[in-house]
């Protein structure tokens, strides 16, 4: 079972990686909050819903145990698809290659409108 592709994860929902340290995801998750606020977006029910899920993200990433089992549920539902989206692995991989680059999405603050 894989994930949908439209799917979002709470890592998406707060733009950071999900290798992200914990102060990462606080800070994002305060300027992000603050862009999508509805005071700043009066009559915006978009911003409204982004906010709220944001708010669902911090609280669950926030916690060290919540955010360790939200992991392990998703490797259990990407159990066997590369996370880059390229299909199931070719072979298992017995050892990590050394010279393999490390792919994390680069984490940006959206500018303050």
């Amino acid at each position: 079972m894989s994930l949908p592709k439209t799917q979002v994860t709470l890592y998406d929902a707060l733009e950071v990686s999900p290798r992200a340290s914990a102060l990462v995801i606080k800070a994002a998750y305060r300027c992000l909050a603050q862009v999508n606020h509805p005071d700043k977006n009066s009559g915006s029910a978009a911003a409204s819903e982004r906010l709220t899920q944001i708010n669902h993200a911090y609280a669950v990433l926030s916690d060290p145990d919540q955010r360790r089992r939200y992991d392990q549920t998703m490797e259990h539902l990407a159990h066997g698809v590369d996370r880059r989206g390229k299909g199931p692995p070719s072979s298992p991989r017995t050892k990590p290659l050394i010279n393999e680059p490390l792919v994390a999405r680069a984490f940006v603050f959206r500018p303050l409108i």
